[in-house]
């Protein structure tokens, strides 16, 4: 009779061990990589949710200095924008000579846009798995001149 040849109980063990192993592996690799494409599925729901607000300030809503706070789709985003007045980068023209000043020094020509700063900050999650995105932004207005302010 001859002896037949095949896999010892030893190997069979072994190569199930590494099956195992190599799955559990695969299985984190897998999961991690789902748990980005989450993340970066909800910063690109409140990036759009971000831009959506802040196109809105200046057109539907009045640029004024401020602090304002609300919510995103049921409270799963929290948003707080903060609107403050910063100095015109630009820099002034050179005085005319023999020209009366129109303005003193540190203060914008009658009639000049102000410059405003917005920065609106957006979180979701809690604990652990809370994260938060910044953005900001610039808007130019215009001061009500003082005729347009008489009723």
């Amino acid at each position: 009779m001859r002896r037949q040849r095949g896999f010892s109980l030893i190997e069979v063990i072994v190569a199930f061990a590494l099956l195992a192993v190599s799955m559990g592996i695969l299985v984190a690799i897998l999961g991690g990589g789902l748990a980005q494409v989450r993340q970066a599925g909800d910063a690109s729901e409140a990036t759009l949710h971000a831009q959506s607000l802040l196109s809105e300030v200046g057109v539907l809503a009045p640029v004024e200095p401020g602090r304002s706070q609300g919510e995103f789709a049921d409270g799963r985003y929290r948003w707080t924008l903060e609107i403050t007045e910063v100095e015109d980068p630009v820099p002034r023209a050179a005085p005319v000579e023999g020209a009366a000043p129109i303005e003193t020094v540190g203060l914008q020509q009658a009639g000049a846009p102000v410059l405003y700063r917005l920065q609106l900050d957006v979180g979701w999650g809690e604990g652990d798995y809370a994260r938060r995105l910044r953005f900001a932004s610039l808007r130019a207005r215009y001061p009500e001149s003082p005729l347009e302010a008489l009723p």
